[in-house]
């Protein structure tokens, strides 16, 4: 019984994850393009790439509740993970294309006061939410929501990353620390890829 609560409350984690990133990634598209900003665009499309995982775990935990088997789910998993290192793969190259036109002065990033509201927010609830999930997925022995935990924090400190790029500019006019941050930001991406990339070809 305390596993089936503990598998409910971590479904309650993943909607508000689902429902925070949907807001994150269409509020930080719509920002970085008015703004310019390779980092903060290159943020909300990473965060559309999360909700592939997000919505497969969903499906995994609500199959625990009903106590279902994860077989299909699981092959289902493997396939969103190949699409997810393929999509990762291509916004990296994006990311480390953009950040090079824009360092050779061909764009310059404005500032975004709406990005740094939603990148603040996001860095405050991706690491309560890694937290929770992570001592959710010890408790449930799911290797799936720790992976998921440790997405939401690779998610943080892509949100960080791009604050400090946008606040840089806000108050210095730093400009150039928007396509450093997009590298930065295409680490994370590549990390990602390779991650997603290796689930896909777990037995």
């Amino acid at each position: 019984m305390e596993a089936l609560q503990m598998a409910r409350r971590a479904l309650r984690l993943e909607w508000v994850s689902i429902g925070w990133i949907i807001i994150e990634a269409t509020g930080a598209l719509w920002a970085g393009v008015q703004a310019h900003s390779v980092a903060l665009t290159g943020f909300g499309a990473d965060s559309l790439i999360e909700l592939l995982s997000a919505g497969i775990l969903v499906q995994r935990l609500t199959l625990q509740v009903r106590g279902g088997d994860a077989e299909t789910v699981e092959a289902a998993e493997h396939r969103a993970a190949r699409w997810a290192a393929g999509l990762l793969g291509l916004l990296a190259l994006y990311l480390v294309g953009a950040a090079a036109w824009e360092l050779f002065g061909h764009l310059h990033e404005t500032a975004s006061p709406l990005g740094m509201i939603l990148a603040t927010v996001s860095v405050a609830l991706m690491v309560w939410l890694a937290r929770s999930k992570r001592v959710l997925g010890q408790t449930l022995g799911s290797a799936a929501l720790q992976a998921d935990a440790a997405e939401s924090v690779v998610c943080a400190w892509m949100a960080a990353t791009a604050l400090v790029s946008l606040a840089a500019n806000w108050a210095f006019h730093w400009t150039w620390v928007d396509p450093l941050a997009a590298l930065l930001i295409a680490y994370w991406v590549v990390r990602e890829a390779r991650e997603a990339w290796e689930e896909a070809h777990e037995e």
